[in-house]
């Protein structure tokens, strides 16, 4: 074969491999990306729910509150304060819901919603009309003219919570699910990619470079050249996939704020504990801690100033805790602290020191310099034996929410814990 054919056929051959591995690599780069968007909006719609039914938690809370308030006109902060926050409830909770329904979640981003979750909200449970019912008795309690009427609404508040909070726990789950499943046939076309530009690289030496070797004698060294470094380049490409789903791994089971665990984690790992406390009679406590008058620094210095008190103080929580204990950021300026093997006086004196250290913290932000303190509610087992998660963990909030009641920066057992 003349000199001019082989280097002709060589070129040929050669940018038809190379536009091969062009496209398998853009297709590496696109999968890779919508991989990290699509965790991203799994995380943030997973949050949306959680933080809907932790809503219609706290407006079942808020209405008792606000009831309770109408019959001691006397005391007119208190009641206009929980007003207030009933208001602020509802307000985000039809946010949230309205969000999820349309498709509209971050940054423009929209979520087709599936059949499991349109059926859901709108086949034979109703969720949809149910929340937006659920809302509309928050609006009545409000504008309620007596305690009869106020009464009569708070009850079927209260009546309908119990079933809501169910059925919203079952749509984030079925979110979860379907983000998961999501990451998974994304992963699976990674792979898929990965095996394509093996398998090409291996018919380019078969068809390719070793026909041509014996007839380009001169050209040999440069061909084992090229072999080595594409060989490097796969390589790294592949180290870089693996770091790539490991940081999805990571991203989709912690706050990407603080780097804490989120609250998937944590109630799966509660779980783990009330399972292990059951057949071993191992003692735990779980601490629920939540920044004090947190908004006023939002609103006042900003959002970024914000995010580093957070920051700050999801530091100090690692720090205050044992290996063996674990610290989750729950939402917003909210924590939770599961010490394990632990008894409740320790948990206590634990807390106190915790409250302490960040009470004499300084949080010196550019040229600021904040002082925050924090309110604290605890669960243990001492307080009563239970085997379920959401009731813990409501024991805690109902414990964390007498201590913001009662005067801020102070730790508060949970109900029947002496």
């Amino acid at each position: 074969m003349h000199s001019k054919e082989i280097r002709y056929s060589f070129t040929r051959h050669y940018l038809i491999a190379i536009v091969i591995l062009a496209i398998l690599s853009s297709s590496a780069f696109y999968a890779l990306k919508t991989t990290l968007k699509s965790s991203e909006s799994t995380a943030f719609i997973v949050n949306l729910s959680g933080n809907q039914r932790m809503l219609s938690q706290r407006i079942a809370l808020y209405s008792q509150l606000y009831y309770l308030s109408l019959l001691n006109p006397k005391n007119s902060n208190e009641h206009t304060k929980i007003r207030e926050l009933l208001t602020k409830a509802s307000f985000e909770m039809r946010d949230a819901n309205e969000k999820l329904l349309s498709g509209k979640i971050n940054d423009g981003d929209e979520h087709e919603l599936s059949y499991e979750i349109y059926e859901l909200y709108f086949g034979q449970k109703h969720l949809k009309n149910r929340v937006d019912d659920y809302l509309v008795l928050i609006d009545k309690l409000i504008h309620a003219k007596t305690y009869k009427e106020a009464s009569i609404i708070t009850t079927k508040i209260i009546t309908s919570s119990n079933t809501l909070v169910n059925d919203l726990n079952a749509a984030g789950l079925q979110y979860q699910k379907e983000g998961n499943a999501n990451i998974e046939k994304i992963q699976a076309m990674l792979f898929t990619i990965w095996i394509l530009t093996i398998i090409t690289l291996l018919l380019e030496i078969i068809f390719i470079f070793q026909p041509m070797a014996h007839k380009m004698a001169t050209l040999f060294q440069k061909i084992v050249w090229h072999e080595h470094n594409l060989q490097e380049e796969i390589k790294i490409r592949t180290n870089k996939l693996t770091l790539a789903n490991e940081k999805l791994a990571h991203l989709a089971s912690h706050d990407p704020l603080t780097g804490l665990k989120n609250r998937l984690n944590m109630e799966k790992e509660l779980q783990g504990l009330i399972d292990h406390q059951h057949v071993y009679q191992s003692s735990y406590a779980v601490v629920m801690l939540d920044i004090d008058w947190f908004k006023k620094i939002n609103d006042t210095y900003g959002h970024d100033a914000g995010d580093f008190v957070l920051t700050e103080l999801a530091k100090i929580f690692l720090e205050s805790v044992r290996p063996q204990d674990s610290v989750y950021r729950a939402g917003g300026e909210e924590f939770v602290v599961i010490f394990n093997r632990i008894t409740q006086e320790q948990a206590v004196t634990k807390c106190e020191k915790i409250r302490q250290r960040i009470q004499d913290h300084p949080f010196v932000y550019h040229e600021l310099i904040f002082r925050i303190t924090i309110s604290i509610g605890i669960y243990h087992p001492q307080c009563g034996i239970l085997n379920n998660v959401t009731d813990i963990l409501k024991l805690a909030d109902n414990a964390l929410y007498q201590a913001k009641r009662t005067g801020r920066n102070k730790i508060v057992l949970a109900e029947n814990c002496s």
